[in-house]
């Protein structure tokens, strides 16, 4: 299952399980986007991913979502946590905004990833990988603060889900072309190209698939050993060396 999968990292990461051969359930509030990718992966000769229309923040939405994706798979093996959204603000921003970004965030990652374990800890299988970023904040941002809630949460979840063999990772993307990178941070191409040239070691933003790469690595056997991480996919972008 991949979480905000209609846009940017979300349909990206789809695209790379679905040619690796897992059945994906593509999970996004846009249905009309859902079904365009749905029918683009399937052309390429993937099985039709399950489209699942829901707002992951809804009251509901864990126990919906479970049984409309349990329904169509027989279970959900993969959770990638894409749904998100930056939310620059104000050191004294009213309650509500603190409230809508944090349950974006953190709280509807967090409820939907608990609805989903019982059955990855029952199989003694499974992998929950979550999109997160950056620890160096320019300024006050909610999601900056969720984000760090979700660290700390995903790193306590992979000490107690490992010995059910169950692995926790948090990515944190850096330019990654997506609607939010594209439309709203950096709209200009020729700024992008510049902030690119000036700000990271590479030289350019990344592609979702970039991060879909790794994300399939992530999810499969072969990463049985990586959990508890927080791994940074940014082109060289973050200063820290460690």
């Amino acid at each position: 299952m991949v979480t905000g999968a209609s846009r940017g990292i979300g349909s990206g990461a789809a695209r790379v399980l679905a040619a690796e051969g897992a059945r994906v359930a593509l999970l996004a509030r846009r249905e009309n986007l859902l079904n365009e990718l749905a029918e683009e992966i399937a052309a390429r000769g993937a099985p039709r991913p399950v489209v699942i229309a829901a707002d992951v923040t809804a009251d509901d939405a864990p126990a919906r979502i479970l049984e409309t994706a349990y329904d169509a798979l027989g279970g959900v093996d993969i959770l990638v946590n894409c749904a998100g959204g930056s939310r620059p603000t104000t050191w004294n921003a009213p309650e509500e905004s603190w409230a809508e970004g944090m349950t974006l965030n953190f709280t509807a990652t967090r409820r939907l990833t608990t609805a989903l374990l019982p059955k990855m800890i029952e199989n003694r299988w499974g992998r929950v990988i979550i999109m997160t970023g950056t620890s160096e904040p320019r300024g006050v941002n909610v999601s900056g603060s969720a984000k760090a809630a979700v660290h700390a949460w995903a790193k306590g979840l992979s000490r107690d889900l490992g010995r059910h063999g169950v692995t926790v990772n948090c990515l944190a993307p850096g330019r990654i072309h997506s609607e939010q990178i594209d439309e709203r941070l950096h709209p200009d191409p020729e700024e992008a190209k510049r902030f690119a040239e000036q700000n990271i070691p590479l030289g350019y933003f990344g592609e979702p698939e970039d991060m879909g790469h790794l994300i399939a690595f992530l999810a499969s056997p072969l990463a049985r050993y990586i959990t508890g991480v927080v791994i940074h996919v940014d082109g060289g972008m973050r200063r820290f060396a460690y």
